[in-house]
């Protein structure tokens, strides 16, 4: 899975997320951890998905995969740009950008399934989930 078409302009973006660097998220060098620019990366992919999902319900990671293009250093507040580049019928796919003062960091596509937890198998995504996805966070004819 490449990362090489995920768009590295903070405005083409459908949903920006804020965070804030952690002192904890970093080395003795004040340089971030790839673990933390993953957790960054979760974050804002929760913050679309959470509400969509039930008890029975749940969107799953199948394939993550990061390209790290700079270092992030603390303090930094940084902006995570989401937008979703395919709505299959049981999964959907995220592009992202991590941002700091407008500068692309890293970049991550991530695959996430649609499944039924206690069968633990992907389910077909309703037409209601599909169409607000597509409504609020369908990526742009521009990228």
């Amino acid at each position: 899975m490449k990362n090489n078409n995920i768009p590295k302009v903070l405005g083409s973006y459908k949903d920006i997320f804020d965070e804030n660097v952690r002192w904890g998220d970093t080395d003795g060098y004040n340089h971030v951890n790839n673990v933390s620019i993953s957790r960054y990366f979760e974050s804002a992919r929760v913050n679309i998905i959470r509400n969509l999902e039930s008890e029975t319900y749940s969107f799953v990671i199948v394939n993550f995969n990061i390209h790290y293009i700079e270092q992030i250093f603390y303090p930094s507040k940084i902006k995570i740009g989401t937008s979703i580049s395919n709505i299959g019928n049981k999964s959907i796919t995220f592009d992202q950008g991590l941002f700091v003062e407008n500068t692309c960091k890293a970049t991550a596509k991530s695959i996430l399934a649609y499944a039924d937890i206690k069968e633990s198998k992907a389910y077909k995504i309703s037409e209601d989930i599909i169409l607000q996805l597509n409504r609020l966070y369908g990526a742009n004819d521009e990228i």
